[in-house]
């Protein structure tokens, strides 16, 4: 099969000439074909928002080439761009870009003349896609009355008037709340699925990716790999009321990032992945717990807090760096605050291994481990969360607010919901069916359950309880062992041969 699109050695770069210059593509090839759905991926300013407006004909690159259906859109002219842009692609933009002064209808038209088609027959057609995206009633009304998830299926429809074979869609979803980017990427993929349109989304937002036949990721303006979503095709919502099996979790990522990022790493173990990925850890560990430190000391906090996540380092090192003065080497945190983020660490680990247990440590009569039940751990974590970010006012809340709680917190591990909809229903009223907590306690809540998802994953433990269980042997702490499979210089090597096969690619 012979790529839709495709596009060689491209380099574009920004104020050229200027003391402002900033190269925004490097080099970059990329092949897509008929009836993909290609995601690309990356942070803000990493090049693919360029990328996608170079595919589409809204900017000419400095060099390289553009291939769409076998011609080079470098060497078009403005006639054979035109037509490009009218039949070829469609365009959907993050915000929106109606026409504010013209009707939701005239909108959705407003491509159709533009192809030379009469005002009945095209009228005709934006209603049907008005109809077919649950907005025909708002039909007569301005851009402005409706929502922003309203709007957004309002820019899809005037993306697709012209039946173009090529959808772009620049991060489409980044402006809407999560029920309406939920709609949204529904219709993208039914688009993909149902009508065969190839489609190419830019997004920053990894929860996104499940969408995609392809991921390609971007980092600085370059293309560093790509991975094949070989699961796409298995996965499907869980429909109201029904079940699945929450004790498979041990080895479930806590996120769809880290779900992804064990794609990228495919034939590696959860484990090696867990070395791989903790400097990650630490820094989510830094941004947790310590904000008015200087970069001196952020760095030296992150390094130890990698050190005792590996199990290098005692519980007791671990304190004397936090301690130790800075100019020594140290973090500088007085001994109280030390203290205190010791013990903080100590406990958010332990909750995170439960978590991603199977068998309790004690034996039953049968002298068999039994298994720990997505309900245990919802009531151990959700003790866990009250205790740390709701300590003072716990004995304020009803058994049926608890409950609740207890209810999110077994979906949120289960992978049920995702961070958006957990917060939200915590933070509703009750009388709305949430637990009514203030926002600034659900964001604590959240942030710390988030916290503990992305440590535990990817951590087995080998005959060791639980740390919150551990007795003090003396003054020394048993350490937990951890079986990770490779050594962290293996890790390291490991990663090392693989940036060096990318930049040879």
């Amino acid at each position: 099969m012979q790529p839709i699109i495709q596009v060689k050695n491209l380099d574009f770069i920004y104020n050229k000439g200027k003391d402002n210059e900033y190269h925004a593509l490097i080099n970059v090839s990329l092949d897509i074909y008929p009836e993909e759905y290609i995601i690309i991926f990356g942070p803000s300013g990493c090049g693919k928002s360029t990328l996608l407006n170079v595919i589409a004909g809204l900017e000419t690159p400095n060099s390289g080439n553009v291939y769409a259906f076998g011609k080079d859109l470098t060497k078009l002219n403005e006639r054979e761009y035109a037509e490009y842009h009218r039949r070829e692609t469609g365009f959907v933009f993050q915000a929106y870009n109606l026409i504010t002064s013209l009707t939701v209808l005239d909108n959705v038209a407003l491509p159709q003349i533009f192809v030379n088609v009469r005002k009945g027959k095209r009228d005709a057609w934006a209603k049907q896609l008005l109809e077919r995206f649950g907005i025909l009633k708002q039909a007569n009304k301005i851009p402005t009355e409706l929502s922003g998830g309203q709007q957004q299926r309002i820019g899809i429809a005037r993306a697709i008037v012209n039946n173009p074979k090529i959808v772009l869609a620049d991060e489409p979803v980044g402006n809407l709340d999560s029920n309406s980017a939920k709609n949204v990427l529904e219709i993208i993929t039914e688009l993909n699925e149902k009508e065969k349109k190839t489609i190419i989304m830019v997004t920053h937002n990894p929860e996104n990716l499940v969408c995609a036949d392809r991921i390609i990721y971007m980092k600085d303006g370059v293309i560093t790999h790509e991975v094949v979503n070989h699961d796409k095709k298995k996965k499907s919502p869980v429909k109201e009321g029904e079940k699945i099996d929450e004790n498979i979790i041990k080895f479930k990522p806590p996120s769809l990032e880290l779900r992804d990022l064990m794609r990228a790493y495919q034939g590696l173990s959860p484990e090696q992945i867990n070395i791989l990925i903790m400097p990650y850890k630490a820094k989510i560990f830094s941004h947790h717990f310590i904000t008015t430190r200087n970069m001196d000391e952020t760095s030296v906090f992150e390094e130890v807090m990698q050190r005792r996540l590996l199990g290098a380092i005692s519980q007791d090192e671990f304190f004397e760096v936090l301690h130790r003065n800075s100019m020594e080497g140290g973090v500088g945190f007085d001994k109280r605050t030390a203290e205190k983020i010791v013990r903080r660490v100590s406990r958010v680990v332990g909750i995170a291994y439960y978590i991603y247990r199977q068998f309790h440590q004690a034996k039953n009569a049968e002298g068999e481990h039994m298994k720990i039940s997505a309900e245990e751990k919802a009531e151990k974590t959700t003790n866990y969360l009250l205790d740390t970010c709701y300590k003072e006012h716990r004995a304020h809340l009803s058994v049926d607010q608890i409950k609740l709680i207890t209810e999110m917190v077994r979906q949120r591990l289960s992978g049920s919901i995702q961070k958006d909809e957990f917060f939200k229903k915590l933070d509703l009223p009750e009388r709305e069916g949430g637990v009514g907590l203030n926002s600034k306690t659900v964001k604590a809540i959240t942030d710390e359950l988030e916290l503990i998802l992305i440590l535990g994953f990817g951590i087995v433990q080998t005959n060791e309880i639980d740390t919150e269980e551990r007795k003090n042997v003396g003054t020394q702490t048993k350490e937990v062992k951890l079986d990770t499979g490779v050594s962290l210089q293996d890790a390291i090597n490991m990663e090392q041969e693989r940036e060096e096969e990318l930049k040879r690619k």
